[in-house]
């Protein structure tokens, strides 16, 4: 466990610096782009959880930190888990973003921006399915690859976010969903449920596979 912990660390001491940039950004977006204003929730928690996920991979490849890592007495399973727990403490920055960016916000009298609960609770749910999307192309073109990976994700993110509005609109259901999920049954929530975690289970059993028979 002790492992686990001090490989999250070092993802978290990775990208905090990237803080920086974030904060401001979010400042700017959340404020000017009226359409981001509509859903900005989903903008405060995705953008920078996934911003600090690709940056921590970024700054493995460059400070060659994979292959320092594989010199310690650690397995490589906990090295591939430790990407995917770091997550949980990106996303927790990330909600403190947008409980805190609503507030002031709000007082400030943009109620465009006031938290919609059910819309915080889909866009925390996005997160782990986005870095199940991102890990295992990560560890499949490795060091070469993964730049264009993380520029991908970031073009993905960031024009994503810009245009949330049209995107949600244009998935059928989905705005019903995030207004109203009540409508749902158990089995369905269930359902789901299943789905959500057979995914992600999946995509670290890849990335783990891709992980161990690659030669660092």
């Amino acid at each position: 466990m002790s492992n686990l912990v001090s490989l999250i660390r070092k993802d978290f001491m990775l990208s905090r610096n990237y803080l920086l940039f974030i904060v401001p950004y979010l400042i700017l977006v959340s404020v000017m782009n009226t359409k981001i204003a509509q859903f900005g929730v989903s903008l405060l928690v995705i953008f920078p959880t996934m911003m600090m996920l690709l940056t921590s991979c970024l700054q493995d490849i460059r400070n060659v930190n994979i292959r320092f890592s594989l010199s310690l007495p650690v397995p490589r399973s906990l090295i591939v888990a430790s990407k995917y727990v770091s997550v949980l403490p990106f996303l927790l920055i990330g909600v403190a973003f947008a409980l805190v960016f609503s507030l002031v916000l709000t007082q400030l009298g943009h109620d465009s921006q006031s938290m919609n609960w059910r819309e915080l609770g889909v866009s925390i749910l996005l997160v782990p399915l986005m870095a199940s999307v991102y890990l295992p192309l990560y560890y499949l073109l490795g060091p070469k690859g993964a730049q264009y990976v993380n520029t991908a994700f970031f073009l993905v993110i960031f024009f994503g976010m810009m245009n949330l509005g049209d995107i949600i609109k244009a998935i059928p259901g989905l705005k019903a969903f995030i207004q109203d999920s009540s409508a749902l049954g158990l089995e369905k929530w269930l359902l789901g449920g299943a789905v959500y975690i057979v995914f992600i289970t999946a995509s670290y059993l890849i990335s783990l596979r891709l992980f161990s028979t690659r030669d660092l």
